[in-house]
């Protein structure tokens, strides 16, 4: 048993948690970051695999986010991003859809597709410019409903609901009903519009690796897993007791010490296999969807076509996303399942070389009730417990950032 002594012990080293520590080591607050795993980072990680740079599940950056333009420096980031548009895998072939108000040389391929009706696209150059007028805390003050029945009321057809909304959505909310907040459609689809969906150049994990420098190993503790939290004792897995005047929670939903731990936790899951081909099954830094209502893959990106430093020297580095439970407990069946899906439209699939797959019990929370801002009062526990995440606001990189500092400012005006 050891014992040491700060200001705030901060539990879990994911995007909330660093975050908090940013805020208060600039408050001259001392501070001890306990995490469970090997590195910091949470959700938000990327693994070295034979040369290839694998995120930890396919994920983005939004640039527009408020919070990441706060506490991010983009150029050391060296981001690099989408095109705007996507391409559509439909029972007929392979379509395109684009922006034409950021890239003009897309209007009469977009015009031209047959992913939703003239009017479906009027109606989308619409919904960009109203929400364009409309503030993130006017979008998260407006009343809930699904983001399938705002769609309908909106007057999209279902023709483009399943060839573009679907297939887009679902890899955002991991789940294929559309019953995530219509607050959270049009967060994110004014996101989507206003900026870039970006990666770093070297992985999403240098997400977390910015937020972590100027970190010491005295402050970030790695490999202890916090078990109890007792007044203001936190003990961990290895025995050791640590003590501090505040204790902020900063894990995942379902990894809160006891006596915290929720009975139920309300969670989306993913599924993202990685592979490696010689040639790219296409050239364009787009996404690709999925219309066909019955699938099993839900989108795929060559994330090397974004940034080549995710591959080595002539390979091609293909993601492939699943969303929505799958009943597939073993990689060799479910890579099967994947190329037999994926074949029709691109043939050269069959001799894609499987490299790794990453099952993610809990990847998002539950956004059916989402909020873009909180009280300092309902991020405390207690007089000295607080907590903070994404789950508290809604599932984003912006959310996790929100609710980490205002965690820290809530500590910070005791």
């Amino acid at each position: 048993m050891s014992n040491s002594r700060t200001d705030t012990i901060i539990i879990g080293a994911g995007i909330a948690g660093l975050t908090a520590a940013k805020v208060l080591k600039s408050a001259g607050r001392k501070i001890t970051i306990l995490e469970a795993a090997d590195a910091p980072g949470g959700r938000v990680r990327t693994d070295n695999f034979k040369g290839f740079l694998l995120d930890r599940g396919f994920q983005v950056l939004l640039t527009g986010y408020p919070e990441a333009k706060n506490f991010l420096d983009y150029k050391a980031l060296n981001l690099r991003s989408f095109s705007p548009g996507s391409i559509i895998l439909n029972s007929s072939g392979i379509d395109e859809i684009g922006d034409p108000l950021r890239e003009f040389g897309s209007l009469f391929r977009t015009l031209k597709s047959p992913a939703g009706s003239f009017k479906d696209k009027l109606r989308l150059l619409i919904l960009r410019l109203k929400l364009s007028s409309n503030s993130i805390e006017e979008i998260f003050s407006k009343p809930e409903i699904t983001s399938l029945e705002y769609l309908r009321t909106a007057g999209f057809s279902e023709r483009i609901i399943s060839n573009f909304f679907s297939p887009f959505l679902s890899g955002i909310y991991l789940e294929q009903k559309l019953s995530t907040s219509s607050r959270m459609f049009e967060f994110v689809f004014k996101m989507f519009s206003e900026a870039d969906t970006a990666i770093p150049e070297r992985g999403m994990g240098m997400i977390s690796a910015q937020l972590a420098s100027g970190l010491t190993k005295e402050e970030l503790i790695l490999n202890e897993k916090v078990s109890n939290i007792s007044g203001s004792k936190v003990e961990t897995a290895s025995g050791k007791i640590y003590e501090a005047a505040n204790i902020l929670i900063a894990t995942s939903a379902d990894c809160m010490p006891l006596p915290f731990q929720a009975r139920t936790i309300e969670k989306k899951s993913v599924t993202c296999m990685y592979f490696s081909a010689d040639s790219s099954p296409y050239s364009k830094p787009l996404i690709a969807l999925n219309a066909n209502p019955d699938r099993l893959v839900n989108n795929l990106s060559v994330i090397s076509n974004v940034s080549s430093a995710y591959a080595p020297v002539g390979k091609s580095l293909i993601s492939v996303s699943l969303t929505d439970n799958q009943s597939f407990t073993k990689s060799d069946l479910l890579e099967f399942k994947i190329k037999e899906e994926l074949k029709f439209w691109y043939p050269d699939c069959l001799s894609w070389e499987h490299l790794y797959t990453y099952h993610i019990p809990y990847a998002l929370p539950d956004n059916r009730n989402v909020k873009n801002d909180i009280e300092y009062s309902s991020l405390r526990i207690n007089d000295s417990i607080f907590a903070c995440g994404d789950h508290l606001l809604n599932g984003s990189i912006n959310a996790a950032m929100k609710s980490g500092r205002l965690a820290a400012e809530s500590i910070i005006s005791k």
